[in-house]
């Protein structure tokens, strides 16, 4: 039976999960899809950009605490048994990645907000001014931030194949 540590690790580690992928469908979804003439263009970004926001300082939130987590218990936590140096070198890499792109992901989102060609309040904090934005910055940081967003995908399935092929 699992222990209280084993299960607040996977509720951290689940949460995390649902919650990227549903920033990584519902931001595609508020900006393709929806009907912007609703509310407006200007206001319909700027809360698009907030949902997003919120739930990547959520992600955020979730990530480290379960970082912390794991190294206060990780005596208590089960884990999958590692079976080889190869398969733990994959297992730390992935892992790794996973931080890497995040981390790559908050940093290219705060470079965009910073250089939007729009006003952006973020929790009624103003952090992008129109006359000091830079356009050339922000299309770089949109590239990245792009191709980060499918690696992560590329990462998020490679890491389901991982615990399906170790689990068999």
């Amino acid at each position: 039976m699992a222990n209280k540590h084993y299960i607040i690790d996977r509720s951290l580690h689940w949460f995390a999960a649902f919650l990227i992928l549903f920033i990584l469908m519902n931001m595609g979804a508020q900006i393709h899809t929806i009907n912007y003439q609703i509310k407006g263009q200007i206001l319909h970004r700027q809360d698009a950009i907030q949902t997003h926001a919120l739930m990547a300082m959520g992600v955020f939130t979730l990530i480290i605490l379960r970082f912390i987590w794991e190294k206060l218990f990780i005596a208590k936590l089960k884990r999958q048994p590692i079976q080889g140096e190869c398969h733990k070198w994959f297992v730390q890499t992935i892992h790794a990645c996973f931080y890497l792109i995040l981390t790559g992901l908050v940093l290219t989102g705060l470079g965009m907000a910073v250089n939007a060609d729009v006003v952006i309040h973020l929790f009624g904090v103003q952090v992008s001014d129109v006359a000091e934005s830079d356009g050339r910055i922000y299309a770089k940081m949109l590239a990245i931030h792009l191709q980060l967003i499918t690696l992560l995908w590329w990462l998020i399935m490679l890491h389901f194949a991982g615990v399906i092929y170790a689990r068999r």
